[in-house]
C-alpha cells in the first residue's frame, strides 16, 4: 500500500481506550470543544462518538450514560408519575438476565422510587416495601456490597479500586454482584450533553 504523504483520506477513527478516556474527561467537565483539540477531531465528530458510544449495554461495569433527555425519558417511560429530570441515576436490579426492580434515584434531593418487575419479593431491591425510604436504599447499598466491618476490608478495596468504604463506588466497580447469589446492578446515569443543556 502506498504512503500517503500529505495525511489526505479518513483519519483514523479513536481507539476504544481513547473513546474511555474523552467519556471520563467530558463527565469530568471538559468541554468537547476541548476535547476535540485534544484528539484532533471535529466537535462535530466528537459528538457523533459521544452519542454512538453513550449509552451502550456493558457487562465490564463500565458506566452506561444517557445524554438526552428524549432518551433519558424514553428509558424511564416506566415510571409516569415521576418527573425523570429530577433523578440522575437508573439502576437495573438483574436476577441474571431479568429485571427485577428498576429504581429512580436522586442524590440531591435524596429519594429513590422503584417499580417491582417480579412478583417475586425475594428477588426485588426492597421485598414488600413499596415506597422505600433513603434510608432503605443506603441500606440496600450496603447489603450489595460488602460489609464495613469486614476482615481485610482496605486490602479488598484496594484490589477493586476505591480509596475507602463507598458502597456506590464499591457497586460501580463490582456491579453489587455477591458470590453467594445471582443479583447484580445495571447502572445508567443521566448526564446532558453540551446542546441538550443550552436547550433546557
Amino acid at each position: 500500500m502506498a504512503h500517503n504523504e500529505r495525511g489526505a483520506g479518513r483519519k483514523q477513527a479513536l481507539s476504544k481506550e481513547m473513546l474511555q478516556e474523552i467519556h471520563r474527561r467530558h463527565e469530568a467537565g471538559e468541554t468537547v470543544t476541548a476535547l476535540a483539540g485534544i484528539y484532533g477531531v471535529s466537535r462535530q465528530t466528537l459528538h457523533r462518538y459521544l452519542k454512538e458510544s453513550s449509552p451502550a449495554e456493558s457487562s465490564s461495569g463500565e458506566r452506561l450514560i444517557c445524554r438526552s433527555l428524549r432518551e433519558w425519558q424514553r428509558l424511564n417511560r416506566d415510571f409516569p408519575e415521576v418527573d425523570v429530570r429530577d433523578y440522575t441515576l437508573r439502576m437495573d436490579y438483574m436476577n441474571g438476565g431479568e429485571c427485577c426492580s428498576r429504581l429512580l434515584v436522586s442524590f440531591q434531593n435524596r429519594q429513590v422510587v422503584a417499580a417491582n418487575e417480579t412478583d417475586v419479593p425475594f428477588h426485588r431491591a426492597f421485598g414488600i416495601k413499596a415506597r422505600p425510604t433513603w434510608e432503605d436504599f443506603q441500606a440496600f447499598l450496603e447489603e450489595r456490597c460488602m460489609p464495613r466491618a469486614r476482615d481485610r476490608l482496605r486490602l479488598i478495596l484496594e484490589d477493586i479500586g476505591v480509596d475507602s468504604y463507598d458502597p456506590m463506588a464499591i457497586i460501580e466497580k463490582t456491579q453489587g454482584r455477591m458470590a453467594e447469589d445471582g443479583q447484580w446492578l445495571k447502572l445508567t446515569y443521566f448526564a446532558l450533553g453540551e446542546q441538550e443543556a443550552l436547550r433546557i
